[in-house]
């Protein structure tokens, strides 16, 4: 702005010196012509009465050397010329100047010469004896005149150039400063020109719309940034060349990433076709495996007016739900595969027995098998509905219990068993209280040691031991039967995972006691422990919180 005042002052004052020079250039030549006039009258006078007293004598006479004079009869006949031969000269009987002088007494004319590039003033005078005397002078065009000014003007102009650059920097300075210094933020505060004060008066009306305007998008923002930070799946906003405008913090969780950054993502092939899928404005869902979790991944994209401007991803944490999945997908073939070898086995005696295959002697053997394959059945179900009821979640009574006296009914329970084997089935007990369900902690103690049992030969030993250490409830069961190998040990509280599948069949296993050990240890708020080697026994304990 400051720029445009500066032109817009020195061109208006260049434009004013100029228009002023031409006004007095002509202002001077209209003077000059005019000057001339008067004095040419004064000297037709002159040579009137000079001609009237002396004639053609007193013409010759005086000095013409600044102006001409001719003398001219009534007819337009040249009679003397002071710078031409009279009798050479044309008739004059047509000049405006001579036609003037003889219908009013006097007349003036001015004419330009093309070859000279001079205008002539000429005035003609009547004489009393009706002749005319004509007095004519060259004086100089504008343009002439311009020209002998030219010097003097232009010094003129260079001085009126520099004064102009001096004040219409300054007087741009000045108009500019008030305007320069606006306070925008408080328009109507300022002191300026008036003229101003209606667009000073429309930007406050703005900038209480816009403030308005401001405070809404920031309500909203943190509405935004409060409902996707308390988010538990992550959320990531892109734009249309797939970058992240924006993620929340459980997105950063999800897949250990840094403010707006995925290379970690990108690097995955999966994740660049599924954004590349999302981006062509189609909606897709994807599984990622990101450091050993399954990632859910859920993209839509975004459109403003029916154009495409990016997508948004929402992901969660779908590892246990998978892993369930996984568990109730592998639980299903393996209920199927537990239950249809005993169905057929029944099936198979049954048929045989139906059909009269079967010696006298050998029926009872497969009555036998019959009786002892739907026991197992039956024991099987047992365990896959109290395994179900455990994975239900829900909330078990609790109350006071001692480990000790549990532990006690254990041991009545299986003494027969171990007996039977002749396994000594020993006790250490000490009166450690806990709070817990007495069904799951009876359950507890009773797999564990009944597994004990099956998996111990014969003359061996079981003990169980229950006791306080590092402020928790301790109840161990440890044996030195046939021991865990180390390869099995991660594995051995998976639902129907059996080490020696022979040895499990034989001893009436199911493959599903330790899964129920570790969920009924857990409703009791429980840790269980495994330390086993092969061939040397095995030990589990499980640590409750006291109370």
């Amino acid at each position: 702005m400051k720029k445009k005042i500066f032109r817009s002052v020195l061109f208006s004052m260049l434009g004013i010196v100029i228009a002023a020079m031409a006004l007095i250039i002509i202002v001077l030549n209209n003077h000059f012509i005019s000057v001339e006039e008067d004095r040419m009258s004064v000297e037709a006078s002159l040579a009137a009465r000079g001609i009237e007293m002396n004639g053609e004598k007193f013409l010759k006479s005086i000095d013409t050397e600044d102006y001409r004079i001719t003398w001219i009869d009534a007819s337009g006949t040249v009679t003397y010329d002071s710078q031409a031969d009279a009798s050479q000269m044309e008739s004059h009987k047509d000049r405006e100047e001579f036609k003037e002088a003889i219908s009013e007494g006097s007349g003036e004319a001015i004419r330009y010469s093309d070859t000279l590039g001079r205008e002539t003033v000429y005035y003609a005078l009547k004489l009393d004896d009706g002749t005319v005397i004509r007095i004519s002078e060259d004086y100089d065009t504008v343009g002439l005149l311009t020209i002998r000014l030219a010097s003097p003007m232009l010094w003129i102009f260079l001085a009126v150039f520099g004064l102009s650059i001096v004040l219409a920097g300054s007087l741009s300075t000045i108009i500019a400063k008030p305007i320069n210094s606006i306070d925008l933020d408080h328009p109507l505060e300022n002191k300026t020109y008036p003229e101003v004060t209606p667009l000073l008066m429309r930007i406050d009306q703005q900038n209480q719309q816009i403030e308005k305007q401001m405070d809404e998008l920031h309500q909203r923002k943190k509405e935004f940034e409060a409902v996707t930070e308390n988010m538990s799946e992550g959320l990531l906003l892109l734009n249309k060349d797939g970058g992240i405008l924006t993620m929340n913090q459980s997105a950063k969780i999800l897949f250990h990433m840094q403010e707006n950054s995925h290379a970690k993502l990108t690097d995955m092939n999966e994740y660049r076709e599924f954004v590349s899928s999302v981006l062509k404005g189609s909606s897709a869902n994807l599984d990622l495996n990101v450091d050993g979790r399954n990632i859910k991944v859920i993209g839509n994209p975004i459109y403003s007016h029916k154009v495409l401007i990016g997508a948004s991803i929402l992901a969660y944490d779908n590892t246990r739900a998978h892993k369930e999945e996984t568990m109730r997908r592998e639980f299903t073939a393996n209920v199927s595969h537990e239950l249809k070898t005993p169905l057929q086995t029944i099936m198979g005696s049954a048929e045989l027995l139906q059909n009269h295959l079967v010696k006298d002697d050998d029926c009872d053997t497969f009555y036998q098998k019959i009786h002892s394959e739907s026991e197992r059945m039956l024991t099987l179900i047992d365990d896959i509905i109290r395994l179900s009821q455990l994975d239900e979640n829900t909330e078990a009574d609790e109350k006071n219990l001692n480990i000790s006296d549990t532990a006690n009914e254990v041991r009545e329970s299986l003494q027969q068993s171990a007996d039977k084997k002749h396994i000594s089935l020993q006790t250490e007990l000490h009166d450690v209280h806990i709070s817990a369900n007495a069904r799951l902690l009876y359950e507890i103690i009773y797999n564990l040691t009944d597994n004990a049992i099956h998996y111990t030969n014969e003359n061996g030993t079981v003990r169980i031991r229950c006791y306080e250490e590092n402020s928790q409830a301790c109840v161990a069961v440890s044996d030195n039967g046939i021991g865990i190998p180390y390869e099995s040990q991660d594995r051995i509280f998976e639902r129907f995972y059996r080490v020696d599948k022979s040895h499990s069949k034989a001893t009436g296993g199911t493959g599903l006691g330790l899964s129920i050990v570790k969920h009924a240890a857990e409703k009791c708020h429980g840790r269980i422990t495994l330390i086993s080697s092969p061939g040397k026994g095995s030990s589990f304990t499980v640590r409750f919180p006291l109370i």
